[in-house]
């Protein structure tokens, strides 16, 4: 499983790189997010399954944007009972994948359409293409290293409670930040609000407080390791270094995530925060310090306003005796 995800994930995020298929972090974090929650390995009509929904939820999420681009009340209420839906279907135990998928498009296309609709509409083709990539390092990396025996999903999450309830928690969390990211123009939203919807899904409310802590201490973590990253690719800028930078991350954050547990949520969430980081640093223009630092207090703002509103809405949840 180690070898699976830091191979795949550093595979996907070189490939972006080298290619300039920017958001670089799209294809990264969606490999990451399948080895860590799909249990075997893809079949291929499963793979193109999840390219075709994330290229209609992108193109879907971008038409719905552009139709109603000038009537934002209607626009924002559609917006609200899709994420509703999407997170009352994960919470009863169906569609964990596609709707993911959706939640990510939803939350996303529709703030960077609004606010930069050039932009907006080169999303839906990174979308796709981040999948396809994500889908083909998948299959790649369980061909080269076949799993032995079933174990549970490293991220999967099992919601105890109410599904309406965790789709209400959901939905009061992400559509806060989508109106605060359009209201000040921050054109930096898709990853904020990728790393925010995938915090949500994999928030394990039995640890609640001291799940919310590490998490907000892997955030913290990430971003400090994609600095670090960042400052060794400049002392020696090529290719092959950037290859052996990313795998080293991948493999510490991979030993995290096999163990399983609520320590997988916590590694998966550093991994997503370090990629994340890494590849904006990367962005022509992207690398000052002012950047970097706005960057990484908007992670952490959305990060403890998501952790603050799942330990208030859904309380500790107590194990029950037998």
């Amino acid at each position: 499983m180690v070898l699976r995800f830091a191979c795949g994930v550093t595979a996907a995020f070189v490939i972006c790189e080298a290619f300039g298929w920017y958001p670089t972090f799209l294809a990264t974090i969606l490999t990451a997010a399948l080895l860590a929650s799909v249990p075997g390995p893809l079949s291929g009509k499963a793979g193109l399954v999840l390219i075709v929904v994330q290229a209609s939820g992108a193109l879907a999420a971008f038409a719905l944007s552009s139709a109603l681009r000038g009537t934002p009340i209607i626009l924002f209420g559609a917006i609200g009972l899709i994420i509703f839906l999407s997170f009352a279907t994960i919470a009863s135990g169906r569609g964990f994948l596609p709707n993911l998928l959706l939640l990510i498009c939803f939350s996303t296309i529709p703030i960077v359409t609004m606010a930069s609709p050039q932009q907006g509409r080169a999303l839906p083709l990174a979308f796709t293409r981040g999948m396809a990539v994500a889908v083909c390092m998948v299959w790649l990396m369980h061909a080269l290293w076949p799993r032995l025996r079933a174990k549970r999903a490293a991220n999967a999450t099992s919601y105890l409670a109410a599904p309406i309830r965790m789709a209400l928690a959901g939905t009061t969390i992400v559509l806060p930040l989508m109106l605060v990211y359009l209201m000040y123009g921050l054109t930096d939203a898709l990853p904020v609000l990728i790393a925010t919807v995938v915090l949500v899904i994999t928030f394990d409310k039995k640890r609640s407080v001291a799940q919310g802590l590490a998490m907000m201490i892997g955030n913290l973590i990430g971003g400090m390791i994609a600095l670090l990253a960042y400052l060794v690719l400049q002392v020696a800028p090529s290719l092959t270094t950037l290859t052996l930078i990313t795998f080293g991350i991948a493999l510490m954050s991979a030993r995290q995530i096999g163990r399983g547990g609520s320590g997988a949520a916590v590694g998966l969430m550093t991994f997503n925060q370090a990629a994340i980081m890494f590849s904006l640093a990367l962005m022509p223009g992207s690398s000052s310090a002012g950047i970097w630092a706005s960057r990484l207090l908007q992670f952490g703002i959305a990060s403890a306003f998501a952790i603050g509103m799942i330990i208030i809405v859904l309380p500790r949840e107590k194990t029950r005796g037998r």
